[in-house]
């Protein structure tokens, strides 16, 4: 993949935006039901398509969607989430071993046995760093070994083991019984069970083994000092699932070996998750976290946000967007609905303003979360791109059914952008010999 020259790409992922046909909206998505008049817009004036962001049966997580709408292949480049996770936390030691895990808060009830993996949604960011805090003072292992925790977003966290003096192995089974292991990538599972599951090597490996004895030796450790913690106390007195239970999934020992960017392209990545961090750390590009707080009026947010990505040196920008993607895993339609409206009236409205005539705008998702799963899928993701030499389609709207019928001629995620350059490249040469 070659960077054409001249112009700026911007590349918008909105995370989770993609679903199903829903009978709240009379057979339509959450797309269909939105008033998209800014989305709307780009898809007339360039063209659309539905694409597929990894393969089918494997569904992306936002790392590995990050890294496909950026020209990299997963099947070929992608080692896990926990790798990532950890790395972007600074917790991955290159001179030792390390092995990294998502994690989640969740809940289980000691009388009935249920489990509630996204109990935590509903804890404050005060109570859930003080949970980690706990977490982080009472864990003890032995010897060498070192204990690193990332809590942030509710229900969500990073664990990571670290060791000079022996082996660890990402090859071990999850703990969560929400996600199954497909290779290096996590499948949601809609059969899990009520309890989680304990960890075991999935090769006959010394590493393997002595991490797999770790993870169980953790999730009873952290069990522990969950239950006594007095965050979770108020939390029962109140009638409040109590946060008691880490959830471990998508362990891995290393990292991707990525090929770096095309010549002349300079990346500029704003991004939320510690994983986003780290692809932009392993492709030298410039990272910014970005988020709105947990009060801020999203109207402020967002036109601040396309100001910060207009002002951005790099000729290439892509930035992640979380608002769809927790109304999908919470099964809220209407307000995924709202979610979209706003980054089209606040962050795409704006955004548009500021493009230059040699730019290109590509808008998309990084994996579909329908509401009626409430968890990611496979599912292709719309794509709308505008901007110099992308051709035009007869499509006028931006969701699942219109870009369907678009004329994009691209398949998967990771040949969006090596086709924009191609476009940008027939302008160029057609323009150079007019002028000849």
């Amino acid at each position: 993949m070659s960077e054409p020259a001249g112009g700026k790409t911007y590349v918008v992922a909105l995370c989770g935006g993609a679903d199903r046909p829903m009978a709240e909206f009379g057979g339509r998505t959450a797309f269909e039901a939105a008033a998209t008049p800014e989305l709307d817009g780009l898809a007339a004036a360039g063209t659309t398509g539905l694409v597929t962001v990894i393969d089918a049966g494997i569904t992306p997580e936002s790392d590995s969607g990050a890294m496909a709408l950026l020209g990299f292949d997963p099947r070929r480049y992608y080692t896990g989430r926990g790798p990532l996770e950890g790395y972007g936390s600074d917790f991955w030691d290159s001179e030792g071993s390390s092995v990294a895990f998502r994690v989640n808060f969740a809940s289980q009830d000691p009388e009935t046995g249920r489990l509630d993996r996204r109990t935590s949604r509903d804890l404050t960011d005060e109570e859930l760093q003080t949970l980690a805090g706990e977490l982080r003072a009472g864990v003890h292992l032995p010897g060498d070994f070192r204990f690193g925790l990332k809590a942030y977003g509710r229900h969500r966290g990073i664990v990571a083991v670290t060791s000079r003096s022996a082996g660890l192995s990402g090859l071990v089974c999850n703990t969560d019984p929400g996600f199954v292991r497909k290779g290096p990538f996590g499948v949601p599972d809609a059969r899990a069970a009520g309890a989680p599951l304990r960890c075991r090597a999935l090769v006959a490996d010394p590493a393997a083994e002595l991490t797999a004895e770790l993870v169980n030796d953790l999730v009873g450790q952290t069990a522990r000092i969950l239950r006594a913690s007095a965050v979770n106390r108020r939390r029962s007195a109140a009638g409040r699932r109590p946060a008691n239970l880490l959830l471990f999934r998508d362990g891995g020992d290393t990292l991707p070996v990525l090929p770096g960017l095309p010549d002349g392209m300079r990346l500029g990545f704003f991004g939320q998750i510690p994983a986003e961090r780290a692809l932009a750390r392993l492709l030298g590009a410039r990272f910014t976290h970005t988020a709105p707080g947990p009060d801020e009026d999203l109207s402020r947010y967002y036109p601040k946000l396309a100001a910060d990505l207009a002002a951005a040196a790099e000729n290439v920008v892509f930035v992640h967007v979380k608002g769809p993607d927790e109304p999908g895993h919470d099964g809220r339609p209407g307000d995924k609905v709202a979610a979209i409206e706003a980054i089209d009236r606040h962050l795409i409205g704006p955004l548009a303003g500021f493009l230059a005539p040699d730019d290109t705008v590509v808008v998309t998702c990084d994996h579909a979360t329908p509401c009626d799963l409430g968890i990611h899928s496979d599912d292709r993701v719309p794509v709308l791109a505008c901007g110099r030499g992308v051709p035009r389609d007869s499509t006028d709207r931006f969701d699942e059914v219109a870009a369907a019928g678009g004329g994009l001629p691209v398949e998967r995620a990771d040949q969006l952008l090596p086709w924009l350059a191609r476009c940008r490249r027939s302008v160029a040469s057609r323009e150079g010999a007019h002028q000849v």
